[in-house]
């Protein structure tokens, strides 16, 4: 079994309290002998709406239909005597097609077809037809319509048909209110979905920024670390007075690692705004280069910056020098390197070498880092990009960055 739920379950509960206090008013009126005339037909007409309010949403042109026949027999149609009861006089017998014609258009069924219907059906039952045709037939004037005795006062005729009119009106107003509701909550779903979706890339973009700063500052440092402690092992066995002198260098190297790391997490965990500032990229380059020297590297810096370069681009340019130095770290026997910074016109450009040749220092590491990747993404942020291979000679690595004074979004703006 089946069991309705939700607008169906709440229509039905809706119909069947109306349908009991209209049968409950029937019986107080009979209980107190104040009752309309064809008190049969009102009991006919209260079954009849009750079922065609429960069918209309499912079968709204059957519904219609049956109900529309049905009424216009009981109001048009002569009656057989034994029938007489049924009839009920407008507008009172047009209360259940009025029902009907609301819910069907309300609800975003049919309208010309229920409108029609209903509009053409009130003006039928409740203009006196009967008698503005023997006036017709008659070849009296027009003028005299207005003074047929139809036993209603005109102004209440007229009520009546303004009424119906309102009941279709009403209806077209509140389908078009419940479209626009729907729409909107469409829309409100949409927007919904699309702050998900902003919110997934935010956070798999802070994934990957947090995965590149700890990529670039701790895979830089542990590098030249275990470089610096295989350097003092070979050593050891022929001067180990050295070896002395490399461990402290070493233990040192790890002070600085573990004091990385931190600066990585409180950078982090700090708001940018609030953010440490860093040096200027002369001092910053120095410092790379001094470090690298300290593990034995012979390290050629030019750096040729004629003013203060902005945070973001400082950031970018200090990073794809360290990850160039790394990677001579881990994939080049060369004892030299080569590091040019310069400011250009519209750009700055990074140009990082070595003349080889190739040597895995750890082979036992897995290969597929994100160096390359992680340099390119920073070039990429303001539309420069990045070039790694060898050199022209075929020896030796190079890496070659541009870095844009105007970024993408920047040009758009200036446009």
């Amino acid at each position: 079994m089946v069991l309705l739920r939700g607008p169906s379950r709440r229509r039905l509960v809706v119909i069947a309290a109306g349908t009991a206090a209209y049968f409950v008013g029937l019986a107080v009126a009979l209980h107190l002998a104040w009752y309309p005339q064809g008190l049969p037909g009102y009991v006919f007409f209260g079954v009849a709406a009750a079922v065609a309010a429960a069918t209309c949403v499912r079968w709204p042109l059957e519904t219609l239909t049956n109900l529309t026949a049905f009424t216009a027999y009981v109001c048009l149609a002569p009656l057989p005597e034994e029938m007489y009861g049924l009839y009920v006089r407008p507008p009172e017998a047009l209360i259940p097609l009025a029902l009907v014609t609301f819910l069907i258009i309300s609800n975003g069924g049919p309208v010309i077809a229920p409108a029609a219907t209903f509009s053409t059906l009130a003006v039928l039952t409740i203009v006196p037809w009967k008698d503005v045709v023997q006036l017709a037939t008659e070849h009296r004037p027009w003028s005299e319509a207005a003074l047929i005795d139809s036993g209603t006062d005109r102004s209440v005729l007229l009520g009546e048909l303004i009424g119906c009119a309102l009941v279709v009106l009403v209806a077209v107003m509140l389908r078009r209110q419940r479209r626009v509701t729907a729409q909107l909550a469409e829309q409100n779903r949409e927007l919904t979905r699309l702050q998900a979706a902003t919110i997934a890339h935010a956070a798999e973009r802070e994934r990957t920024r947090v995965a590149r700063e700890v990529h670039d500052e701790v895979a830089h440092h542990v590098a030249a670390l275990v470089i610096h402690a295989q350097s003092s092992l070979r050593i050891a066995d022929r001067d180990p007075g050295q070896l002395v002198d490399a461990m402290r260098v070493v233990a040192e190297g790890g002070q600085d690692v573990l004091a990385r790391i931190r600066s990585v997490v409180r950078v982090l965990r700090v708001p940018p705004e609030t953010a440490p500032a860093l040096g200027s990229l002369t001092d910053e380059l120095l410092a790379l280069s001094e470090r690298i020297r300290a593990i034995g590297y012979d390290v050629d810096s030019s750096v040729t910056v004629r003013g203060e370069v902005p945070e973001r681009e400082r950031a970018a340019i200090l990073g794809i020098v360290q990850e160039s130095l790394t990677n001579v770290m881990l994939h080049s026997s060369a004892r030299t390197i080569c590091i040019a910074v310069q400011e250009q016109q519209w750009s700055w450009t990074i140009d990082v070498t070595d003349p080889g040749p190739k040597q895995e220092r750890f082979p036992s590491v897995p290969r597929g880092g994100s160096g390359i990747p992680s340099m390119r993404e920073r070039a990429g942020t303001f539309g420069g990009g990045v070039v790694a291979g060898p050199n022209g000679d075929g020896s030796g690595w190079s890496v070659s960055a541009t870095i844009p004074m105007i970024t993408p979004s920047q040009k758009e703006t200036t446009r």
